[in-house]
């Protein structure tokens, strides 16, 4: 039997490879990915973090960079439960850009977010080193550097 199969679109710390194996294992296929028209924010407390987690709001004329993941759908088991679903996170759908063109994705929104939680450096870091991985320069993650330090 096939295994269904769906995309999911990573801009927090899930974007790092490391954090995602530990959370799923394995992947299909793996690309870098912007998502037009967000901005990158922090705007929700992680007791295990110690910190702000990232968030997306609507934002014309900014971008998230960030991962696409092929996964199993039935992953999303796993990543609700990671992602704190229902509580702190819900999942909605997205279009993305790829070298491959636009994609269909799912990604997580914070669901009662807040004005600025400042992250752990910890957190930020494992981010820009899974973007840095993807192959995005240090100016495509300056978005990162300005929602981790913005005290909006």
């Amino acid at each position: 039997m096939v295994a269904l199969r769906s995309n999911y679109f990573a801009y927090d710390v899930t974007v790092n490879q490391e954090v995602m194996k530990r959370i799923i294992g394995t992947w299909y296929g793996l690309s870098r990915a912007i998502l037009e028209d967000y901005r990158l924010v922090f705007d929700t407390y992680s007791a295990a973090w110690r910190g702000g987690i990232a968030g997306i709001e609507e934002a014309p004329g900014h971008r998230v960079p960030g991962a696409l993941y092929i996964i199993e759908h039935e992953d999303f088991e796993r990543l609700d439960k990671y992602q704190g679903l229902p509580a702190l996170r819900s999942r909605i759908k997205v279009s993305v850009a790829t070298e491959g063109g636009v994609e269909s994705a799912h990604t997580y929104i914070s669901v009662n977010p807040r004005r600025h939680v400042a992250p752990s450096k910890t957190y930020v870091t494992l981010i820009a080193k899974g973007l840095r991985a993807l192959g995005f320069q240090e100016a495509e993650l300056a978005s990162l550097e300005e929602a981790g330090l913005s005290k909006l």
